[in-house]
């Protein structure tokens, strides 16, 4: 594998733009980049299925004018360096988590207040839905980023352990959490627990909890397993206390220098891509590859309505008051339409 700054310093070549003179070959095809930091296995991880339903599709409706080239498995780099990228044009495009558009767009912590909701389909509704497309225009004003939709990255949020079976609030006492680094919020709900948060990038995760740094951490059922979480870590807990979908971001210049038609190619694209990527996500769910091998690899705890309610009434207090302390008019407006989305 090439090293990072030599894979980016490529990356920064091609970017640069191509001009025919007159009377020379007519300039090859434009090229969109696109990032994520997942293996590119396209049947076993949604976001990499969408990646190549993209790809698959704008040369498919452009004829071949416009490639795709994809940069997977965090070779430009970690969430936030992706956020960075796609807004100075490096990248034009790409699959940001929340951790990583936060920084950039400190409104968007609203969305991870916990146990909001009932749902994976309520919450993937209010993304789809008005409250969606409120977020994508603030990200776009401040950000110059447009929103092309929201992934799916394999479920609700789950913690997994070293240590214990997790049952109760006060089972998180003591155990070192994975937060991602600069994201208040979750480190606000590890301490909310009587847990000890340990910044850690998710370039690092993996090593880091083999190597005892954390005893555990949160992510969804799909990327525990893709992320081969479950061999350094021997509990799970199924708490679903947040519904963190991946963002598709894309440089709002870069789309503008598009033609008309390619525009509509691309925005065609990123819809079958999105639909391709939930598909994929729900039939890997009802398969072996799912739950149910999260069951064979792990001990697995459900938590009951009773049990799932005393962690929200212990978190979500906490997470409330810390996403408000930093909001402005534009992210309390943000919020109410957040919990208006969540039913609450």
């Amino acid at each position: 594998m090439r090293p990072f700054g030599a894979i980016l310093a490529l990356v920064l070549l091609a970017a640069l733009p191509v001009r025919a003179a007159e009377g020379d070959k007519p300039a090859p095809p434009r090229e969109i980049f696109l990032a994520h930091t997942q293996a590119q296995k396209s049947s076993a991880n949604p976001t990499a299925a969408m990646a190549a339903e993209f790809k698959r599709q704008v040369e498919r409706l452009t004829e071949g004018r416009v490639k795709v080239g994809i940069f997977p498995a965090g070779q430009l780099g970690g969430n936030r360096e992706l956020a960075r990228l796609i807004g100075d044009n490096v990248v034009q495009t790409g699959f940001v988590t929340i951790g990583g558009v936060v920084p950039v767009y400190p409104p968007l912590a609203v969305t991870q207040i916990p146990f909001a909701f009932a749902s994976q389909e309520a919450a993937q509704a209010a993304f789809d839905g008005p409250f969606g497309r409120l977020l994508g225009e603030g990200i776009e004003r401040r950000t110059g980023m447009m929103v092309l939709g929201y992934g799916d990255s394999g479920g609700m949020t789950a913690l997994t352990n070293a240590r214990r079976p997790i049952h109760r609030p006060e089972d998180m006492h003591g155990l070192k959490f994975r937060v991602i680094p600069g994201f208040k919020s979750q480190d606000t709900m590890i301490r909310s627990l009587g847990a000890v948060p340990v910044a850690i990038s998710s370039r690092e995760e993996l090593s880091a909890l083999a190597a005892g740094v954390a005893d555990g951490q949160m992510n969804t059922p799909l990327a525990i397993l893709a992320g081969r979480f479950d061999e350094v870590q021997k509990y799970a807990t199924l708490t679903e206390h947040l519904y963190a979908p991946p963002l598709w971001l894309f440089n709002r210049k870069a789309f503008d220098a598009l033609a008309p038609d390619e525009q509509q190619a691309v925005r065609r694209a990123a819809d079958a891509a999105l639909a391709a990527g939930r598909t994929l996500a729900r039939d890997i769910e009802g398969s072996e590859r799912g739950i149910s091998a999260l069951y064979r690899r792990m001990a697995v705890t459900r938590l009951s309505a009773e049990e799932r309610d005393a962690f929200r009434r212990v978190v979500q207090p906490a997470i409330i008051a810390e996403v408000q302390a930093d909001l402005d008019d534009e992210g309390r407006a943000l919020m109410d339409a957040f919990l208006k989305a969540a039913g609450k």
